[in-house]
């Protein structure tokens, strides 16, 4: 019965992000017809927009800055370099096809990742929890059109290699998630529910070294990137300096990769008789933080600009 139940909220899960998969495809249909206000028109694909203006850049001038569109923060490429072979092919065809290919691939992989779900995570409540941070996740970076779905892609296969104790193969996985660095945060989470030891860290740290060894050979490469990372960007504001690179880290589509570092410290709870009130808890503090960190970076700055 409990698998019947768990079959039902996957299922339509898939179909929901099926219809907001057909959403976002209108929405951009229709964005190319009518005029619409700016903060919708220039928003929407967006980062995709981006991501693509950096390939021309090429792998040798990687973050060198970018040419955004007007009204849009001027954040300099952050990402590490390999994302540059990853995205590459979106490169080879057009801007109108290869925008639906992403949108398609996001869809696969993100049911994909709500259909394994069940099987990783057994309390129902925690699942879900972890649906709506891929439903409130899906639909952001989707809108955008992000790469965030690939993380927690990676992230999940790596986790799944875990448990099968593919050690290596775990590690090769998270390490195609540090596209962007903060998913770097899924180590301290294994570490914190015990799924490895310290000593296990070496699978995770060797496949990572190797892979950032352009920037220990090109040290230049190394301190453009990290020039990049705490770049002040005009546009992206705060009541404090911490403000904008906390938003950096942790924004609203991110939610797909860190609600799932979540759910794993949530399920590993079980054994507390306060599990409950934690989760609870924590989930209260998340929703505060970001209800705080979107007002005071991007409504107040908006607001304060038309006075």
């Amino acid at each position: 019965m409990i698998d019947e139940i768990h079959y039902t909220i996957h299922r339509n899960m898939v179909i929901l992000l099926a219809l907001v998969t057909i959403f976002l495809f209108i929405t951009r249909i229709l964005l190319n017809i009518f005029d619409f206000p700016l903060l919708l028109e220039g928003s929407r694909d967006v980062d995709f927009k981006i991501l693509l203006l950096g390939l021309k850049n090429g792998l040798v001038n990687f973050y060198d800055p970018v040419a955004v569109p007007e009204g849009v923060p001027d954040w300099p490429p952050y990402y590490l370099y390999f994302w540059y072979f990853i995205f590459y092919p979106m490169g080879l065809v057009p801007f109108e096809v290869s925008v639906y290919i992403w949108d398609v691939l996001r869809l696969i992989t993100s049911s994909y990742i709500v259909l394994k779900g069940f099987k990783i995570i057994k309390n129902r409540t925690n699942l879900l929890y972890f649906y709506f941070t891929i439903l409130v996740g899906f639909f952001i970076d989707g809108w955008y059109n992000n790469c965030n779905f690939l993380i927690i892609f990676f992230l999940l296969l790596s986790y799944t290699s875990l448990e099968k104790d593919k050690m290596w193969l775990s590690g090769i996985f998270f390490v195609l998630s540090t596209i962007k660095i903060n998913s770097i945060l899924f180590i301290p989470v294994l570490l914190i529910v015990k799924k490895i030891k310290i000593k296990d860290l070496i699978y995770y740290v060797i496949p990572f070294i190797l892979l950032c060894l352009p920037y220990i050979i090109f040290p230049d490469y190394l301190l453009q990137m990290l020039n990049n990372w705490t770049n002040n960007t005009p546009g992206i504001q705060g009541l404090t300096f911490l403000d904008p690179i906390i938003w950096k880290a942790v924004q609203p589509s991110h939610l797909m990769f860190l609600g799932f570092m979540l759910i794993i410290i949530f399920e590993s709870l079980e054994k507390y008789n306060k599990k409950d009130k934690i989760r609870n808890a924590v989930v209260l503090i998340l929703i505060a933080f970001y209800i705080y960190i979107s007002i005071v970076v991007m409504i107040l700055p908006v607001i304060y600009s038309q006075f």
